[in-house]
Order: structure tokens, then C-alpha cells, then sequence
């Protein structure tokens, strides 16, 4: 080993004992729970809710759903480089040598990658059953893994995943009051949700020890019973005067109050890892936040209709900031017939463009969606593009 490999393994190991023992630096916002439909209108959804999700969206939505429906789903996003980062790491663990040399690899690889969020996302077997007034949820892994390559002394991996098991029942209803001028509804949503979680800073060193980012025996895992609140309210116009011409926009308010009780992770089932840490190491928590939101249709032209959304969700979180919370959309429907219909949607989430489109042919139901979420810091806005 020459005298360069010597002072570079030799940094490495000093800072492999700090990062190690960190947590991956994260600024984003990350949702338990996200449909494509609702991402394809920059994630505005609090208002409209009108869908199988309005569970996990805006439980006050099932009061107004006119017929049941059942969807059972897969789900997959990919962000735009994480192809190419997966191989790049794949290419770099099969280089021979000491270890020197191997973590001098990792390094390199690091470097080219620096700055590069990644991350995918995917819903195994979703289930919904909703009919009008109440809904069923059993998600049985909705896992997330990001990742981002920073340099702070030396090159290492943020990585932080998410696996999640979530049961969840919501009921929904109106108010009979007639007092309130229009249309008053509120629902609630009990959910049961088991999380393990890895947050790490891994370096070239841990990388030439295992080369699997994600660890078994540094997941922690715990559960947690919680419940959302949410309203929608749809005012009564008049059909006669100024305010007639909104009759045809329906305009339509939400509020949903998420993870109202916020209780964490502190117990735990040992389903993913039995050495998982205790409580005081729980899984990051689910944060008690609110969301806001419009939604104003337009008239139906031909077979064409639509409307236009906008919300400020995760008003609380940690990580929240104007540009993060702020969320527009608009979607246009197309009907041949009630077997042969779809979607096209567009938006801005978090500051970036979103584009979605749905296809339902009988029972078969197509979701595309491709989105932009902000993973950068307040004053310095970054795009993670994700398919």
C-alpha cells in the first residue's frame, strides 16, 4: 500500500467512525401515504378526495362518494437517475483488490454521483374497499428508499427508507343542520400503522464492509394507532345575482388534520428486525400536520369536463416552507362510457411540473404520473424528478 492509499484509508476510517453513527440529511416531506391520481395534480386532493383514497386524504370526502369501489393495486416510482446510480453502485462492488482499493473505488463512485437525489417508491397489493359513507384500507408494504450523495469531510450516502404496514378504517358523514347555508360534511380515518425505518450516512468504508446500503440490523422498527379529522364544506349559491355565476363552479373547501394524536413509534412488534432498537430509537414519526384546500369545476364541454385544485399541506411539519407546502392541479375527464373513461392531469407540486393521465378499460385501471418534489433546503430549492 503507497503512501496516498495510506492517509486515504486512514481519512476514511476517521470519519467512518462519525458517519456511521448519524443519521442520512433529509429536507424533504415524506407522506405515509401518496395516489397517483392526486400526484398528477401536484398533490392537491384535499378538497376533491372523491376516490377510493379519500381515506387517506380527506376521510370527509366518503360522505359524498356515490357508489362503492374496490381497487386493488401495485404501485412503482423511480426517480430519474436511479437506474443509473444502482448500476453505478452494482459496477463499483465488483472491484478487486485490497481494501484500500476498494473503498478508493466506492469514493470515486461517490464522487461522480455527488449532489444526485435517487430514490423508489413501491405499493405492494394496495387494497380499497370503499362504499358511500365508509371505507377500508390494508396496505401491506409501502416502502421508500432515498438517497443523496454529500460530501462533509468525505463522500458518503444519505439513505433513509421507509416500509410500511397500514390498516386503516375511515367513516365519513354530513351534518344535518339546517342552519348552514350548503353542503357540510366531516369524516375520520383510525389507522394502525407498523413502520421500519433506516436513516444512515454510509461511506466508502461501510460500503467495502457490505455493499448493501440498507442494513437489516440497522432498521428500526415500531407501531403506532392514530387518526385524521377532516372536513369539506360546499357553500350554497344563490341561483340569482352576482354570485349565480359561480353556480356552475361548485366551489368546494377541505381541511384535514393528519396524525392528530402523534404519538411516535414507541412500541414495537419485532416483525422486521427482533434486535430492533427501543423506543428511545423509534422510527421517525408521523408528524401531526394540517392541510388546506379548494377545488372549482369547470362546465362539462362534449365528453369533457373537469376541475381545478389547490392546498397548503404539511402546515406543522418540520420541514415545511411555503414552496414545499404549496400544491396546484387541474384535471380534465373524458367519458365514451361508464366502461371507457380517463383522465389527463397537470400541476405544480412543491414548485415543479407534474403530468398524470388515467385509462379505465372495464375493470383495469391505468395511473401515470411523473412529478418533481423539493429535496432541497429552504433557501436553496432542489428537484427530485420521479416516473
Amino acid at each position: 500500500m503507497n503512501l496516498k492509499s495510506s492517509v486515504a484509508l486512514s481519512a476514511l476510517l476517521l470519519f467512518s467512525s462519525i458517519g456511521s453513527a448519524t443519521d442520512g440529511l433529509f429536507t424533504s416531506i415524506h407522506h405515509h401515504y401518496q395516489a397517483p391520481r392526486a400526484l398528477g395534480m401536484g398533490g392537491a386532493f384535499v378538497a376533491l378526495a372523491n376516490d377510493y383514497s379519500a381515506i387517506l386524504y380527506n376521510p370527509a370526502g366518503l360522505a359524498r362518494m356515490e357508489d362503492g369501489q374496490l381497487n386493488l393495486s401495485i404501485d412503482l416510482a423511480v426517480s430519474k437517475d436511479f437506474m443509473a446510480f444502482y448500476k453505478d453502485v452494482n459496477d463499483t462492488s465488483k472491484v478487486e483488490g485490497s481494501d484500500a482499493v476498494k473503498a478508493q473505488a466506492y469514493a470515486e463512485m461517490l464522487q461522480r454521483n455527488y449532489g444526485k437525489p435517487v430514490s423508489v417508491r413501491t405499493g405492494l397489493f394496495e387494497a380499497f374497499w370503499t362504499r358511500p359513507g365508509w371505507g377500508v384500507a390494508i396496505i401491506p408494504a409501502d416502502f421508500t428508499l432515498d438517497m443523496a450523495v454529500h460530501n462533509q469531510g468525505a463522500p458518503a450516502i444519505s439513505a433513509r427508507s421507509y416500509l410500511d404496514s397500514t390498516i386503516a378504517y375511515g367513516y365519513g358523514a354530513d351534518v344535518r343542520n339546517e342552519s348552514i347555508p350548503g353542503r357540510l360534511s366531516w369524516g375520520v380515518t383510525a389507522k394502525f400503522v407498523n413502520r421500519g425505518y433506516f436513516s444512515k450516512d454510509v461511506n466508502s468504508l461501510d460500503l467495502v464492509a457490505d455493499s448493501n446500503i440498507v442494513r437489516k440490523e440497522d432498521i428500526r422498527e415500531g407501531y403506532t394507532v392514530d387518526g385524521d379529522i377532516g372536513l369539506m364544506y360546499t357553500p350554497y349559491i344563490p341561483g340569482e345575482g352576482f354570485w349565480s355565476v359561480f353556480q356552475l363552479a361548485r366551489p368546494t373547501f377541505g381541511m384535514v388534520v393528519r396524525n392528530v394524536a402523534e404519538t411516535g413509534f414507541g412500541q414495537n412488534l419485532k416483525l422486521l428486525n427482533k434486535e430492533s432498537a427501543t423506543a428511545g430509537d423509534a422510527p421517525e414519526k408521523m408528524y401531526r400536520v394540517f392541510d388546506v384546500g379548494t377545488r372549482w369545476e369547470y362546465p362539462n364541454l362534449w365528453i369533457f369536463g373537469g376541475r381545478g385544485v389547490l392546498d397548503v399541506r404539511d402546515i406543522g411539519h418540520p420541514n415545511f416552507s411555503a414552496r414545499k407546502g404549496l400544491h396546484i392541479g387541474l384535471e380534465i375527464d373524458w367519458t365514451v362510457s361508464s366502461w371507457w373513461k380517463g383522465q389527463y392531469r397537470a400541476g405544480v407540486n412543491q414548485g415543479y411540473f407534474t403530468a398524470g393521465a388515467s385509462f379505465l378499460f372495464a375493470v383495469f385501471r391505468l395511473d401515470l404520473v411523473t412529478y418533481g418534489e423539493d429535496v432541497g433546503s429552504y433557501d436553496l430549492p432542489k428537484e427530485n424528478r420521479i416516473y
